[in-house]
């Protein structure tokens, strides 16, 4: 039946057969309780993947998908049209300028206040087209800052605040023969996560203005980062924030200063683990059903 009216992404997922009426009407409850987007909460808590969810988009909207972003040849006065850190912080990413249009890459088309400031500041009229996140940091990563997001094996990415603790602990991981990221703060951790997709990630417990439990349920709330093993080390460690690391979905806990033995062996286990490792906290999904 035909209808001037735009379904809505549930009925959609409903119609595709990926999700009950039942299970969106629940997924809307918990949408509006923690004050996300429906298409972000489905994503996170693992009920839908991001290529589910960008052809859904792409069908209530009527946009269109592309893919591969990270493969095209763009333009750099194309590329300086948008900074870095608003194509990471928004999902964006530009492809091409034509007749006074912008066309943009987004993982979430509905974000119409990111599409509004690029036109009135560009004096441009912004065009969207739907892609992943994975697709977007991809090319994000690409064109902006000359790497390629692919996996490496046995990568661990350390965050601390204490530029001594963290160079100590990426140098006995390195003479090792890991990977080894280091991120300044919790905010770099969390970009450089989402950028490098690391094997393992390992986190100071204290630090400045955020702390290791904060760092790990941002990582938890995002679908390409929740399933990385993480590490908690902490300088003043006692049994309850030992067991509450645990209880939170820390793959491990590490009281700090620690011998190089023992970062490197629980750095080993943690990578054996891999992305079978399931934090405790992805039970949340069971609850739902």
């Amino acid at each position: 039946m035909e209808t001037t009216e735009r379904m809505k992404l549930g009925e959609i997922l409903i119609q595709q057969k990926i999700l009950t009426p039942v299970l969106v009407k629940r997924i809307i409850n918990i949408s509006n309780t923690t004050h996300r987007r429906f298409g972000q909460t489905l994503e996170d808590m693992g009920l839908i993947t991001g290529e589910e969810l960008a052809q859904a988009l792409a069908l209530q909207f009527g946009y269109k998908i592309v893919a591969d972003i990270h493969r095209l040849l763009i333009p750099m006065e194309t590329l300086g049209l948008v900074t870095v850190e608003e194509a990471f912080d928004n999902r964006v990413f530009p492809l091409q300028v034509k007749e006074g249009k912008l066309a943009l890459a987004m993982a979430d088309p509905t974000n119409e206040d990111v599409i509004a400031s690029l036109s009135s500041r560009l004096n441009l009229k912004g065009v969207p087209f739907i892609s992943t996140t994975k697709e977007i940091m991809k090319a994000i990563a690409k064109h902006y800052l000359g790497i390629t997001l692919e996996q490496m094996q046995n990568s661990v990415l350390v965050v601390d605040t204490d530029s001594k603790e963290r160079v100590m602990v990426a140098s006995s991981l390195a003479r090792e023969g890991y990977h080894v990221l280091e991120a300044v703060d919790p905010e770099d951790g969390a970009r450089q996560a989402l950028l490098h997709m690391p094997s393992l990630v390992i986190t100071a417990r204290d630090m400045p203005f955020s702390d290791g439990f904060a760092f790990f349920t941002t990582l938890q709330g995002v679908p390409e980062t929740r399933r990385i093993p993480v590490i908690l080390m902490s300088q003043r460690p006692s049994e309850e924030e030992e067991a509450t690391a645990f209880k939170r979905g820390f793959f491990d806990y590490i009281p700090m200063p620690a011998r190089d033995i023992t970062l490197v062996s629980r750095a080993g286990r943690a990578l054996a683990a891999g992305r079978s490792y399931i934090p405790h906290r992805q039970n949340r999904t069971m609850g739902v059903l």
